[in-house]
């Protein structure tokens, strides 16, 4: 399928140059719960479970750190399995995202108190594997996973119960088409939310970038963000202090033809070799899945877009990312 055109007019023109040393990033939104890092398409299975070898390439593409994305009670488990056989790489955000906002409705005050014990556990965890609450939020993309006044009630159960406990956490948040709804629900808590978090994969207009900025949060953006007109004019102006990058894999792949890709990647090295999901090897990536050794992809269309260096990118997302989530770093860590 043909690349849908992007208009770029007016953007900077040519796309930036190799860095200068070899960089490291922290990769802030993967779903390894996902049907696809399990070898199921379309509900067929193609081939085995192979999440921990793309752990090993994004390793080798400098990707020190994955925040593993809770989306409901069921991904606690798993993530923290993966996080306590990869100590240093993998963290975890506990929380439900709004896709599973029926489940979280339906099992009333029961789901919510095994919400907290599952957190709690976590947290009393060493070393401690959690990085953020969440994936908590709105998303009006998808009514059919749950109408809005679920979702809306979904989300200020979550913040309710973030608040009680007075967790020690920045929050990790799902904004999707549904703006003025997220930031009416969410003010009130502001001054409750010492810490508080990262709008993750944020597709939406410049000022409504501006007034999370203006709240508190910092923006993180993927391959999602440069899908049109509007976004990526808003992922140009991003400040920098507020900038956080992922992959949101195992989706948001930039496509290789994409008008973003043919301007801001012809610097950018080659990814690892990938096959066929029929044709599956645990060396090589499945084309039309994305993972975390892509990242530096999303730093290249970023730096294109802002006219700076990949390297001022990936050094500005790591400190923001390092400062916000800690990742079990030490205080020389988080000040450099």
């Amino acid at each position: 399928m043909a690349s849908q055109s992007l208009d770029l007019s007016g953007l900077p023109q040519k796309g930036p140059q190799k860095p200068r040393k070899k960089l490291r990033f922290v990769d802030v939104a993967v779903t390894a719960t996902a049907n696809e890092f399990d070898g199921i398409y379309r509900n067929k299975k193609y081939h085995a479970a192979d999440f921990v070898n793309t752990l090993d390439r994004a390793m080798t593409a400098g990707v020190e750190k994955v925040m593993l994305t809770g989306m409901s009670l069921s991904d606690v488990s798993v993530n923290l399995a993966i996080a306590e056989a990869r100590p240093a790489q993998c963290f975890v955000t506990i929380g439900v995202h709004p896709y599973h906002a029926v489940e979280m409705v339906e099992g009333g005050p029961a789901y919510l108190e095994k919400l907290a014990e599952s957190l709690r556990a976590a947290l009393a965890l060493t070393p401690c594997p959690v990085a953020a609450f969440g994936e908590l939020g709105l998303d009006y993309d998808r009514l059919n996973h749950a109408p809005k006044d679920v979702q809306i009630r979904a989300f200020k159960a979550q913040l309710n119960l973030f608040v009680e406990n007075s967790w020690d956490l920045p929050l990790f948040l799902h904004c999707r088409a549904a703006f003025d709804d997220f930031v009416d629900v969410i003010t009130p808590y502001l001054e409750k939310l010492p810490r508080r978090g990262l709008v993750h994969s944020f597709v939406g207009s410049t000022a409504q970038m501006q007034k999370l900025v203006e709240l508190g949060f910092d923006i993180s953006v993927n391959g999602f963000s440069f899908q049109n007109r509007e976004s990526v004019d808003m992922v140009a102006v991003v400040p920098p202090e507020r900038l956080q990058i992922e992959t949101d894999a195992p989706w948001g792949e930039i496509k290789s033809g994409s008008d973003v890709a043919k301007r801001y990647l012809a610097n950018a090295p080659p990814l690892p070799p990938s096959k066929k999901r029929d044709k599956w090897d645990a060396a090589c990536m499945v084309k039309e899945r994305n993972e975390s050794c892509t990242i530096e992809r999303v730093a290249y269309v970023v730096a294109g877009l802002k006219g700076i260096t990949v390297d001022g990118v990936a050094e500005a997302a790591w400190k923001n990312s390092v400062n916000m989530f800690r990742f079990g770093l030490g205080t020389e860590a988080l000040a450099s």
